[in-house]
């Protein structure tokens, strides 16, 4: 048996009242002279003794029933295989705190992180130095477990803030199973401080195989109303991004919410300036496009960001962007006769009406040289079957001193001379024999809608049959390795494929662009797909990388020497120096853990060479919490517990730790003997000295 309020007993002083009174009454007797009173002690002698006994009886009675209600709120319990001393042996525990962002949204009692660390003072007192603890905060990325004394990470517990990543639970809870898998013989205990946000929960496996045998307590938060506005996501077109040129960037709005929020302000800031505000309506519980106008003023590199007015949790209301406003983009279209290049100039040329950026010339085959590559962006050669040698060797040169290059071979094509002189110094793949027959207008193959990621063909492919190219005849491509498909064909075989060489790409069709191979030239899609790739390869390939709190940046600076002295530049001003690393056969800048939203800047010294956005993981701003089904889903329902406030926190943890409560069985007998007391100080004299008189 054990109490769990074991200071209470020092009111086990108060049972010695009733003694302290008897004895304090008892007095003493002094003799009285009277004749002839013999009689009169025989008559009472029997009478006195069941008179002090009854007095003695009453004592014990009034003494016992206060020593059982003191022990009644002393919470005694008791457990199987347990001695008065307490528990045979300690506890094995793992607390899990939870610092992703979304802890930081407010109540009116605080933010939901002082909550945690309050709740998590409380607990820590509840361990003895015996107890093999373990203090492990998790958000999205590892962090270091604690194991220290309950006062030293009562100290810890006390630092800790919400940091700007999202939440990832399951690699928490392996290190906290590992952690208790070191204790076999201990009774094991399992923490879970968090805020309970939706995200994460859906994909997190059922852990009820690692925690069998484990209590489990989840420190719920106040379950108050968690309304909350935040930037989801932000798109754009970046395939018409030019200075002085109308773009337009769409943000979706999310609103959990119970009732409909009207003007709320959003602004627009482009290089820190704001260029637009709007006031927008929303409804409860949805999800708003709002889409903004706004002309980029300069040309090059440009960073931005939306904001939102400020509510309960202030870390989601911005999201970063940033994109490139080029100058000029000067495409060269090559082919062995005008023909070859009659549909590309049509295509590229209807698409330099609308993006003042893009500049066409046409020449052909054999003009290229490297006189002519000067100032040349993206070439494109079409219809070609083999190269002289001296071509070959510009083409590789142009690609490696960073070129964009689009390569659509000829039906007729030398596919021996491609294996072995040209592709090699280009991408890492070999063209096969051709599928299908080009004169067979009956069977084709179509593009594979399922398996397109790239965002170039964003908004391309149509739903219908008449808006989806046909493609009568192809070649097969082998892909070696680093090379990537843009786009497949739907019986598997690679339709477009890119590949890097020295600092530039290549871009290599596994088909002409000839009417007897294929329809693509007379679809819809033909002239947006062309000037995608241009674009696509004429600029910083990294331009449209977008990062999360928590990841890692591998950022392409192909002309900066790897012994240059490059630093990251935090949003909050600190930095950090980088190291090139080898990805993918090329030499990359790493950037790690991205621990701050905001516009990352890369700085040889102090010239700045590359920027790019960094945001919160928006899934994390989903506030709504979680029901106790999903738990249970998670977790074994019959060892889940939900902490309570304050002190009763520590007394459900030391009533489950020690066994059943007994307080209402000591209160009962209390009230027992107070009854039997009752009675007995009531009770009639007997009427045996009558008797004995008479």
């Amino acid at each position: 048996m054990q109490f769990l309020s074991p200071a209470v007993l020092a009111g086990l002083v108060v049972a010695l009242i009733p003694l302290a009174v008897h004895l304090l009454h008892r007095g003493h007797s002094r003799p009285v002279p009277f004749s002839n009173i013999n009689f009169l002690r025989k008559l009472h002698h029997s009478r006195m003794q069941r008179l002090r006994l009854r007095q003695w009886l009453l004592l014990l009675l009034r003494v016992l029933a206060i020593a059982l209600i003191v022990c009644a709120f002393a919470r005694p319990t008791y457990q199987a295989d347990t001695s008065w001393g307490g528990r045979v042996v300690p506890a094995a525990a793992a607390v899990l705190v939870d610092q992703s962002y979304s802890t930081s949204y407010r109540l009116p009692s605080g933010t939901l992180a002082e909550q945690q660390r309050h709740q998590v003072d409380q607990l820590l007192s509840v361990f003895s130095p015996r107890d093999k603890l373990a203090l492990i905060p998790f958000a999205n990325s590892p962090r270091e477990a604690l194991y220290a004394p309950p006062d030293l990470l009562r100290q810890r517990v006390s630092e800790y803030t919400p940091s700007q990543e999202a939440t990832d639970l399951e690699p928490a809870l392996l290190q906290a199973a590992r952690h208790l898998a070191d204790f076999p013989n201990l009774d094991s205990e399992l923490y879970l401080f968090t805020d309970l946000a939706r995200y994460n929960w859906d994909e997190l496996a059922e852990q009820k195989t690692l925690f069998a045998q484990t209590r489990i307590y989840i420190g719920a938060p106040e379950l108050l109303e968690r309304s909350n506005v935040y930037i989801e996501a932000v798109r754009f077109s970046p395939w018409m991004t030019s200075a002085n040129g109308e773009l337009v960037l769409q943000a979706d709005i999310r609103y959990d919410g119970s009732r409909p929020l009207n003007d709320h302000i959003l602004d627009l800031f482009i290089d820190g300036e704001r260029v637009r505000r709007r006031a927008i309506d929303l409804a409860p519980q949805s999800k708003t496009q709002v889409d903004l106008h706004f002309t980029p003023r300069r040309t090059g590199r440009l960073n931005g960001h939306l904001e939102l007015a400020e509510d309960d949790l202030s870390i989601d209301n911005r999201r970063y962007f940033a994109f490139e406003a080029p100058s000029a983009i000067n495409a060269l279209i090559l082919g062995p006769q005008p023909a070859s290049t009659y549909y590309p100039r049509r295509a590229l040329s209807a698409a330099a009406l609308s993006d003042p950026a893009l500049k066409i010339r046409s020449g052909l085959l054999s003009s290229l040289t490297s006189s002519e590559l000067t100032g040349v962006d993206v070439l494109l050669l079409c219809d070609i079957e083999r190269l002289t040698r001296d071509q070959a060797s510009t083409v590789h040169e142009f690609v490696q001193a960073g070129g964009g290059l689009i390569l659509f071979p000829a039906g007729t094509a030398d596919l021996k001379y491609y294996n072995q002189n040209l592709l090699p110094g280009l991408l890492p793949v070999l063209i096969k024999d051709a599928l299908g027959t080009a004169a067979n207008k009956n069977s084709f193959h179509t593009l594979d809608t399922e398996t397109i990621k790239h965002p170039l063909f964003g908004g391309l492919l149509g739903a219908t049959n008449e808006d989806t190219p046909h493609f009568f005849s192809h070649f097969s491509l082998a892909a070696g390795n680093y090379l990537q498909a843009l786009a497949y064909f739907d019986d598997g075989n690679i339709a477009l494929a890119t590949g890097w060489r020295g600092q530039g790409r290549t871009v290599l069709a596994a088909f002409p662009l000839s009417l007897e191979w294929n329809n693509l030239p007379l679809r819809g899609l033909f002239a947006p797909l062309l000037h995608r790739l241009v674009r696509e390869l004429s600029q910083h390939p990294d331009r449209y990388a977008t990062y999360l709190v928590g990841q890692t940046a591998h950022r392409d600076l192909g002309d900066l020497p790897l012994d240059a002295a490059l630093t990251a530049e935090t949003p909050g001003g600190e930095r950090l120096r980088l190291q090139p690393e080898r990805v993918d056969e090329r030499y990359r800048w790493k950037v790690p853990n991205l621990r701050e939203a905001g516009i990352w800047r890369l700085k040889d010294g102090e010239r700045l060479v590359d920027s790019f956005p960094v945001n919160i993981d928006p899934r994390e701003s989903d506030m709504r919490p979680i029901g106790r089904e999903t738990l249970e889903r998670v977790f074994t329902a019959e060892n889940l517990y939900f902490l309570e406030q304050g002190e009763a926190q520590r007394l459900q943890v030391l009533g489950n730790r020690y066994g059943r409560e007994l307080w209402r069985e000591f209160l009962a007998l209390a009230l027992v003997l107070l009854l039997i007391e009752l009675w007995l100080g009531r009770a009639p004299q007997s009427a045996a000295p009558k008797a004995e008189a008479a």
